[in-house]
């Protein structure tokens, strides 16, 4: 392990935050909040980190499977704890927990957050909410890797950082893939804050919105999130690019050189649709015959939730902690499967619950012809065995890991159901749950070793659990050729 140059990488992403932090700050300046010298000082510090791990490391080395992943890891953790220093400095969260809470939910795009009233937080703040969800929607590391277009091995922090069974890339190099994501990523996050202008929002909460949206996060400006618009073509508006930043990304690309019949061949795109509308249907069919809703606003309502959760933005129109029970569970499935891969959304993903589908079936056809040879096709190509494995592999350890911390939770004094219902948010990266932790409250109710568990919980479903997990291993630590 080339400890001094994981050492440099990292320092140089630090800095590079810390030029992020210059927005807020600019933003704190211009309104002349008191939020200046928290900004001032946070800055300073992630600068001078940067600064140290930058000499103390060494500028050029070899990037293997192992620098990859310390790097990701790292990046992620040190991102976290800089980005709790403005919440901690500026007096919004209580802690430095708190402020590595919200940091962290936002860098993970979980959208989950223990501040009671944001209405009343300087505007940098609120901005720096969002940008922290705009920045780990698409990948920090991705962003990264635009900037460095000579690094050796890149490929390796790639993988370690996009979602999906698989890590396919549109372009063969590295840092044109990574270049061209963040382009189109960059292209709808700007088309979305000019509509939502348009639809009456003012240009602030127009680009706080955008941030979270297309990051697919859920952090808002008002305290009752998009209830507080109660303006149907805003609703709109969210959905459609809510639904779009729940798409793989390489999918446009390939859309824009093929035609747009790429992205509508596709069989996770095809899933994930029908997902919604089905999803849809069944919950507006219950609300409006168990609650007496209007059609219309049954239709509504059930349709941004859906898409919310489905793309696990976490954004809340309508309070759904109180509809009927088997509209709830509806929403809890959709909480586990989550949006596509090579997406801003997180959960186990739809092309997962696909491969399972078909490992099922194979298995139960294999019962009936044990020594036949079976070919499982997907995306109209064979599927590796060893993909069947890792997908087997990740739904083992995402389920474990949720029934653990789920027990810890409840440890805590939580019921049952509100410490399986946080998890699941944090783990999916969804936000809001249900109960204590549902979509009109936030998750100030939970005691410190409850945060703490439910921080690791949402970096490990935003880094898919292997990236975080294989570092607990000793072998990896080791000193092995061929890494």
């Amino acid at each position: 392990m080339n400890y001094s140059f994981v050492e440099n990488i990292l320092g140089r992403l630090m800095i590079a935050y810390a030029g992020f932090m210059g927005i807020p700050f600019l933003v704190a300046l211009i309104w002349q909040e008191g939020s200046i010298l928290s900004f001032s000082l946070s800055i300073i510090v992630t600068l001078v980190v940067g600064v140290i791990l930058v000499t103390h490391g060494q500028k050029e080395g070899r990037m293997g499977v192992r620098e990859g992943f310390v790097i990701v890891a790292g990046a992620w953790l040190l991102t976290g704890l800089a980005g709790a220093l403005p919440f901690a400095f500026s007096g919004a969260v209580p802690t430095f927990l708190d402020g590595l809470f919200e940091s962290v939910s936002g860098l993970t795009t979980t959208g989950a957050s223990v501040i009671d009233n944001v209405e009343i937080l300087p505007k940098s703040i609120l901005l720096w909410r969002s940008l922290t969800h705009w920045l780990g929607g698409m990948g920090i590391i991705v962003l990264f890797i635009v900037f460095l277009p000579n690094m050796t091995g890149a490929v390796h922090l790639f993988n370690a950082e996009v979602t999906g069974p698989t890590s396919e890339r549109v372009l063969p190099r590295i840092r044109d893939n990574a270049l061209k994501l963040w382009q189109i990523y960059l292209g709808f996050t700007v088309a979305q804050i000019f509509l939502l202008m348009l639809a009456g929002m003012n240009w602030f909460d127009a680009i706080n919105h955008s941030f979270a949206t297309m990051a697919t996060g859920g952090f808002s400006t008002k305290n009752a999130s998009i209830m507080y618009y109660d303006n149907l073509v805003i609703e709109l508006i969210i959905i459609i690019f809510m639904i779009i930043a729940g798409v793989n990304f390489g999918l446009y690309f390939q859309a824009w050189r093929s035609g747009i019949n790429k992205i509508f061949n596709d069989i996770e795109f095809q899933f994930y649709l029908l997902i919604i509308v089905v999803s849809t249907l069944l919950i507006t069919l219950s609300l409006w015959w168990t609650m007496g809703t209007g059609g219309g606003n049954s239709l509504r309502q059930a349709l941004f939730e859906v898409v919310s959760i489905m793309t696990t933005t976490g954004f809340t129109a309508a309070d759904y902690d109180q509809w009927p029970s088997v509209s709830k569970i509806i929403l809890l499935c959709l909480m586990f499967i989550g949006g596509c891969a090579g997406s801003t959304a997180g959960g186990m993903k739809v092309s997962r619950i696909i491969l399972l589908f078909k490992l099922g079936w194979v298995e139960l056809r294999r019962a009936i012809h044990p020594k036949a040879v079976i070919n499982v096709r997907f995306a109209k190509r064979t599927v590796d065995p060893v993909i069947f494995n890792t997908v087997a592999v990740f739904f083992f350890l995402f389920l474990s890991i949720f029934a653990f911390a789920t027990l810890l939770l409840a440890a805590t004094g939580l019921e049952p159901f509100d410490a399986m219902s946080a998890v699941v948010a944090t783990l999916g990266n969804i936000g809001p749950g249900f109960g204590v932790v549902g979509p009109t409250t936030t998750f100030s109710s939970i005691n410190a070793f409850g945060e703490s568990v439910l921080i690791l919980c949402m970096l490990l479903g935003r880094l898919e659990l292997f990236t975080l997990l294989v570092l607990i291993q000793p072998e990896f630590w080791r000193s092995r050729k061929g890494w």
